[in-house]
């Protein structure tokens, strides 16, 4: 969000930078436009992490309606008391500069399970902790060739061990109700994809007959 927008919804009355680094943290304190009608709100004081924009894609294979999962260990996660903090995750990144979302999806999948994405379908954009982080995730379905394998993956260089799961699309979906999908985007991803599953797969499957 742009400070004009923001404007309109919220009037910045101090914003001060306390770290600038791969992320920038800062004190913000704004008045916003009360929801009860005109006027605005009580002032408030939030600390702001600034993040890049992020392209989730969660990976399926129509031919053989298997999905492919992440898995690796969140520190965050840890800290926050999960007792099993090696999450289930899609394929997941930052934007680089100059780099369309799409692309960055594209790249991030190749990454991080060796897979390339043909068909790339727009789910939904997400704020995953609005309160406190200046973060915008771009969310898609992504198709995948049958011949996708679990394995091992992931950028050394920046500290990655990730570990993929191929799975049955039937396995994943009685994952996320028993509550073993924590990370949000992909809970969101899940969730929207259960629902227009069948429409998915025989549309990509008609696609390639």
């Amino acid at each position: 969000m742009t400070d004009k927008n923001a404007q309109s919804a919220a009037r910045i009355t101090a914003r001060k930078v306390e770290f600038d680094g791969y992320h920038r943290l800062e004190t913000i304190s704004c008045v916003p436009q009360s929801l009860r009608g005109k006027g605005e709100a009580a002032e408030m004081t939030r600390e702001v992490m600034f993040c890049n924009k992020i392209a989730a894609v969660l990976l399926y294979a129509p031919e053989s309606d298997r999905i492919l999962l992440n898995q690796q260990f969140r520190l965050g996660a840890m800290m926050a008391g999960c007792d099993n903090p090696f999450l289930y995750e899609v394929a997941a990144g930052a934007v680089d500069d100059g780099e369309s979302v799409e692309d960055a999806a594209r790249r991030e999948a190749l990454e991080e399970t060796g897979a390339e994405v043909g068909d790339l379908e727009f789910v939904a954009k997400c704020y995953t902790s609005a309160g406190c982080l200046a973060e915008e995730f771009h969310l898609y379905i992504g198709r995948i060739s049958a011949a996708a394998e679990s394995g091992f993956h992931g950028l050394e260089d920046e500290g990655e061990e990730i570990k993929t799961h191929l799975l049955p699309a039937s396995d994943v979906f009685a994952m996320l109700d028993r509550g073993e999908i924590m990370n949000a985007p992909a809970a969101v991803l899940m969730h929207w994809f259960a629902r227009h599953h069948n429409n998915i797969r025989q549309r990509w499957l008609a696609k390639a007959a």
